[in-house]
């Protein structure tokens, strides 16, 4: 179940009754959140007045962040390509009732996404391209997708925007093992950018390829993150000395991408519960 919320900046988001998040954050705004924390952070203007983009949207949900990038190609005249998921397609038909204000005449993405429907790879796909856009967003569950796919698409994107709801209630997005699959699809140089900046989904991201970054505090206290493959990680040196020694940066694992999330939660917190007592965490892992 879903309802509806006003954000800060006036754009409308949804509220999840299954996850008790909403989609987006209240007091930054819908749209605003995207512009911030994905859109600038991944470079995204940037890189289109270069040369082409292919983006990799981890829970399409509303379509916000994913729309605010075709915005930008279409702007710069460049070739897009975004390969999304999105367990409930109900999220994406709601999304089109909700008043987009200035960037309503891009509801027709979403639109003729929900038209074109095809079966590829096991899961139902929703399809649009045309010239200078291509999108595809495989309905189900964000794991079983990304194993299914993930071969396929092997060294291939520039960008991740990664906007699950948060770790504490969806850590099974937020593992270290499907940060690892995340990692096999993203070209040396990509950089995924998340609004989280907690240390087990830092670590992950460190653990799984990438350098880690802070982004920028947006409607909360805490800077997002931004994590380059490849890179080196670049933080302020108490939150580095952090990320290297403290117990509370034990990551989540999913080792076979299936496990229930209370079982991932309480795997990574029986892991602190022995680090604070005599194990060294190669001894755990």
């Amino acid at each position: 179940m879903i309802k509806k919320i006003i954000t800060a900046d006036g754009s409308p988001t949804f509220f999840s009754e299954e996850y008790g998040e909403p989609y987006h954050s209240i007091t930054a705004g819908a749209f605003r959140e995207a512009e911030e924390k994905f859109i600038k952070p991944c470079r995204v203007r940037e890189t289109l007045r270069e040369r082409d983009l292919k983006i990799l949207d981890v829970c399409f949900g509303l379509g916000f962040n994913s729309v605010s990038a075709v915005k930008v190609a279409s702007e710069a005249g460049r070739r897009l390509l975004i390969i999304g998921f999105e367990k409930d397609i109900d999220v994406i038909k709601a999304s089109l009732r909700l008043d987009w204000g200035d960037m309503s005449g891009f509801k027709v993405v979403l639109k003729e996404l929900l038209r074109n429907r095809s079966f590829e790879d096991g899961f139902l796909t929703l399809n649009y391209c045309d010239k200078e856009l291509g999108v595809r967003v495989f309905i189900g569950e964000g794991r079983g997708v990304v194993k299914r796919i993930s071969d396929s698409y092997r060294d291939f994107f520039d960008v991740v925007f990664h906007d699950p709801f948060s770790p504490k209630v969806n850590p099974e997005l937020w593992s270290f093992d499907f940060f690892k699959k995340i990692s096999e699809m993203v070209r040396k140089g990509g950089i995924l950018a998340t609004y989280s900046s907690s240390l087990p989904v830092r670590k992950a991201l460190q653990m799984a390829g990438f350098g880690v970054r802070e982004g920028i505090a947006v409607g909360r206290r805490s800077k997002s993150t931004v994590a380059v493959k490849g890179a080196e990680t670049v933080l302020p040196d108490k939150l580095k000395r952090k990320l290297e020694s403290s117990i509370f940066a034990v990551p989540y694992r999913d080792p076979y991408l299936n496990d229930p999330p209370a079982l991932i939660k309480n795997r990574r917190n029986g892991c602190i519960y022995l680090l604070n007592r005599v194990y060294p965490l190669e001894c755990i892992y």
